[in-house]
């Protein structure tokens, strides 16, 4: 889970690490993340919606494309699925 907190990506209490350690534990790992997560890595959009409110930063796209490069940079696969 990727909370409304900010984000750490790398380093040891990155979610990029333990992403690593839990599919090396389990084979497999979900990543559920919260809809307001990533201000402080993508910066905050001007756009507002139909509503009227600020519409807030993809962080799931984005870690997506991060995941997969992690992996890759350290020789391993990574199947990643994204669901909006």
């Amino acid at each position: 889970l990727v909370p409304e907190v900010p984000v750490v990506t790398e380093g040891l209490k990155g979610i990029l690490p333990h992403l690593e350690r839990v599919v090396e534990q389990k084979g497999y790992a979900v990543v559920v993340v919260a809809e307001g997560a990533g201000e402080e890595l993508l910066g905050k959009k001007a756009e507002i919606d139909a509503g009227g409110n600020r519409k807030l930063p993809e962080l799931g796209k984005w870690l997506c494309d991060e995941i997969g490069a992690y992996f890759k940079k350290r020789g391993k696969v990574a199947t990643v699925k994204y669901v909006d």
